[in-house]
């Protein structure tokens, strides 16, 4: 049975995290008994977004979340709220963005964030955008955490030959971040992997996120 429904958020509305733009959804904080909950709702997109980006994105990162549960540092209890919104367990912390010049972030946060990383991997998921620090959380214990799995992909629907480049792309995301943050503690072996994928990067044409944030749907 799902903690809570529909309904429920129009009885007692929930609480605003972040305004979407254009084809991305708005984010809120629902409490339902003694849980925090996160909602990821597409449908204050216009229809045409919210009956195809809308539905494709819930169905792709609802998959992700139900498959890496058990993860530390992997959002708990997700479900579908409805065609277009998803819920999870709320974790708390900021995000690295916020975090970097507080002097939290250390290298062995970054060793955790790549074990998180890899057991990701172990469970068939690419991320694809780790490197954007607002998708990294760092929680009052210290840990890592990852958020928005809404880019992400399923190995086993992908040619072999890809795994290992489309692994590559979430690492160098992880050591992008700690070459910003703790430069000088990566290694050889770390930074020769960035530096591969940044040469391959640079010989892609498309720039950004393809949804963009330029244009508000209202």
């Amino acid at each position: 049975m799902m903690p809570f429904t529909l309904d429920d958020t129009h009885r007692n509305p929930p609480r605003v995290l972040s305004k979407g733009r254009w084809a991305n959804a708005d984010l809120f904080l629902f409490d339902a008994g003694c849980a925090t909950w996160v909602i990821k709702d597409f449908s204050p997109c216009r229809a045409l977004v919210r009956y195809s980006v809308g539905i494709f994105m819930v169905r792709r990162e609802l998959q992700a979340l139900e498959r890496l549960q058990g993860i530390h540092g992997i959002a708990a209890d997700p479900f579908r709220l409805s065609p277009f919104a998803l819920a999870y367990r709320h974790i708390p912390g900021i995000t690295l963005k916020e975090a970097r010049r507080t002097g939290r972030v250390t290298p062995e946060f970054f060793e955790r964030l790549e074990d998180t990383v890899q057991r990701m991997h172990g469970r068939g998921i690419v991320h694809l955008d780790i490197r954007y620090m607002r998708n990294i959380l760092i929680t009052p214990e210290g840990s890592p955490a990852l958020l928005d799995f809404q880019s992400s992909l399923l190995l086993d629907r992908i040619p072999r030959a890809l795994h290992r480049p489309l692994k590559a792309i979430d690492l160098s995301g992880v050591y992008k971040c700690w070459q910003k943050i703790c430069p000088d503690t990566m290694g050889a072996q770390r930074t020769a992997l960035l530096e591969a994928v940044a040469k391959r990067r640079s010989l892609w044409i498309f720039k950004g996120y393809p949804l963009g944030t330029r244009f508000s749907r209202r």
